[in-house]
């Protein structure tokens, strides 16, 4: 296997997780005891619903395991997650009444640095996960220290704008493609959600909210987004009729 470099610069998370010959001899598959498997410390920023962990035990049990985990080998000897923390929280579920269930398969590589973990991390979650708006922001705000490594490694990157360094990141780990545009407007929106009452945070992330709405709230001082919630939770109207209550709070 090549240096940690090399490999960071040549695999991708598809390619780490389909069935090829050379995956495969890569990067082995072997069953692990959830005890051995660390969670990574930076999907802190990701929610671990109890509901939708159980509702992921139920169909891992009726289907079985769809896709697998990816772990890193640490130089320890230790394992720690990558890709698949909600399936390993299921995985503790059903092991609790299975004992079948207290070893669970991944996919592993060695040779990562910490940072290298954080960007797969967090360029896989993008895509491979349903995230709310402020975990997608989280995200991509997280992936800045690859950005400045990456700048540091290659003179030509100097006056590339950071969103488009990180738009080329989540490309290359995901083989899927975001604009620069795009990551830089949901990590400004989500800056404005953190500033208003949790009632309209929720709101925000559950997608009830346009951003001229979270635009407007994040204006308003806490007593008059409360108001408004207060009004808006009598009823909970449509994107657009939101925006015109929020706007007419505020006024």
């Amino acid at each position: 296997m090549g240096s940690a470099k090399n490999i960071a610069k040549s695999f991708t998370i598809p390619g780490l997780l389909n069935e090829s010959t050379l995956t495969q001899r890569n990067y082995p598959v072997s069953e692990i005891e959830l005890s051995r498997i660390e969670d990574h410390p930076n999907n802190n920023v990701y929610s671990m619903d109890e509901a939708a962990i159980a509702k992921l035990a139920s169909s891992i049990k009726e289907q079985g395991l769809t896709d697998l985990p990816l772990v890193r080998k640490t130089d320890d000897g230790s394992f720690q997650m990558i890709s698949g923390h909600r399936r390993k929280a299921a995985y503790a579920v059903l092991a609790a009444d299975d004992e079948a269930y207290s070893k669970m398969p991944c996919r592993i590589i060695e040779g990562l640095t910490d940072e290298q973990s954080v960007m797969l991390l967090h360029a896989a979650n993008y895509f491979t996960r349903t995230l709310t708006m402020t975990e997608r922001a989280a995200a991509t705000r997280a992936l800045g220290i690859a950005v400045e490594q990456r700048r540091s490694e290659d003179p030509s990157l100097k006056g590339v704008r950071t969103e488009d360094i990180k738009a080329t990141i989540i490309a290359e780990q995901t083989g899927r493609k975001v604009s620069g545009k795009t990551i830089k407007r949901e990590e400004a929106l989500a800056e404005k959600v953190a500033g208003l009452i949790p009632e309209w945070r929720d709101a925000a992330d559950s997608g009830e909210l346009s951003a001229k709405a979270v635009g407007a709230l994040a204006e308003a001082d806490e007593a008059t987004q409360r108001a408004a919630f207060n009004k808006w939770a009598e009823s909970p109207k449509s994107k657009a009729a939101t925006t015109e209550l929020v706007a007419s709070m505020k006024a």
